[in-house]
């Protein structure tokens, strides 16, 4: 197999709802998808989408990678040189952002999968694919609405749900969080996510309110996420928390490793670098003895397929992968894949095409397929 061709798509995504973080607002979604076609006819698609709204790579640098890469296949289309590029080996070429490398990845494994006939998951290092619980994003702010989405959520069948918290004063946070409460009851898993909001003090006495509404764990709630105050942190509150923003790399999860910060790591393929470097990230983790959490980064269905795909591989037990796109945004579907709307979802293929799981989360009867050589 060759590729003959990589095209780049510009898009910009309305959200059903704005999105309100400690970082500001968002109203819509821009990002891009790279495709690339083979000589035998088939494509794979991968999404560039960085999180630019919380200070992470910005779209114009997104753009100027997707423009290398598609200049590059034009020059030489030899799919080992291209993968080492997304590793970072190509000595002769700049290195790629990590959201391009992310779309450059996926594309591949996708194009590759469906040459084989099999799914993405397949491809990629673990023992079974299984379903893949769904954390379901709620988006709206006043208590009151808080609660309707809930029950909503509730009665379609999530029993993971996910709270924006730090873009306002402390005390409305806490009534949203009340409201959250008593809409689900106890028995349902609640995230938080305070996107750095916090002073140390500030977060103290935050998660100390919230304690009592049964946090399953908090995103980055510090300003400067420093492992020896992340340790302070938990142990004062006691209340799990989550790295997310501060893990970009392999290197950076060890620093965190060696003092014992957290017992979560929530991990996005955009941020990473593609889901190669996400998967051995994982992988360092669960050594650790770490619980892997994996999402997107409020993507299309591209980008939702691929953290599927990837959580449907991790080690058990799995914690519910955040697929905040499938709500957050009015139209997920993209590049001919669309994305169930579902508590539960199976990384079926061919490539990163995801179904609805109709049993929950009983095993994925088509289980893995057969053995891979990488392209």
């Amino acid at each position: 197999m060759r590729i003959v061709r990589a095209s780049v798509a510009f898009f910009n995504a309305r959200l059903s709802r704005p999105l309100v973080t400690s970082k500001g607002q968002i109203d819509t979604r821009e990002g891009f998808l790279l495709t690339l076609d083979s000589d035998s006819g088939q494509r794979g698609v991968g999404e560039a989408s960085p999180a630019y709204w919380i200070g992470e790579e910005q779209i114009d640098q997104t753009r100027t990678a997707l423009e290398l890469i598609r200049r590059q296949v034009e020059r030489s289309p030899d799919a080992a040189d291209l993968r080492e590029w997304i590793l970072g080996g190509a000595s002769d070429r700049p290195p790629l952002t990590p959201a391009a490398a992310c779309a450059l990845d996926t594309a591949m494994l996708d194009l590759e999968a469906r040459e084989r006939g099999a799914a993405v998951a397949g491809l990629l290092p673990g023992e079974s694919i299984e379903p893949v619980e769904v954390c379901a994003l709620l988006t709206a702010r006043m208590p009151a609405e808080i609660a309707d989405e809930a029950r909503t959520a509730r009665k379609q069948g999530y029993r993971t749900v996910k709270l924006k918290v730090g873009g306002r004063e402390i005390d409305s946070d806490v009534l949203a969080l009340a409201a959250l409460r008593e809409a689900l009851g106890n028995e349902y898993r609640i995230r938080l996510d305070a996107n750095r909001a916090w002073t140390f003090k500030d977060a103290e006495h935050a998660l100390k309110r919230f304690a009592r509404y049964q946090i399953e764990f908090i995103e980055e709630p510090l300003a400067s996420a420093r492992p020896g105050d992340l340790v302070r942190l938990r142990d004062a509150a006691g209340i799990a928390l989550a790295l997310d923003e501060s893990i970009n790399s392999k290197s950076e999860l060890e620093k965190f490793i060696a003092n014992d910060s957290s017992g979560y790591v929530v991990l996005k393929a955009a941020r990473i670098g593609g889901p190669t470097r996400l998967i051995e990230t994982a992988r360092l983790a669960e050594a650790a003895g770490m619980k892997v959490v994996v999402t997107d980064s409020i993507e299309t269905a591209v980008g939702m397929s691929l953290a599927v795909h990837v959580a449907a591989v991790l080690s058990p037990p799995r914690s519910a992968a955040g697929l905040g796109g499938a709500r957050a945004l009015s139209e997920p579907s993209a590049a001919g894949l669309d994305f169930p709307i579902a508590p539960a979802v199976i990384a079926c293929g061919p490539g990163l095409t995801v179904t609805a799981s109709a049993d929950g989360l009983r095993r994925n009867p088509q289980g893995r397929p057969g053995p891979s050589a990488r392209m």
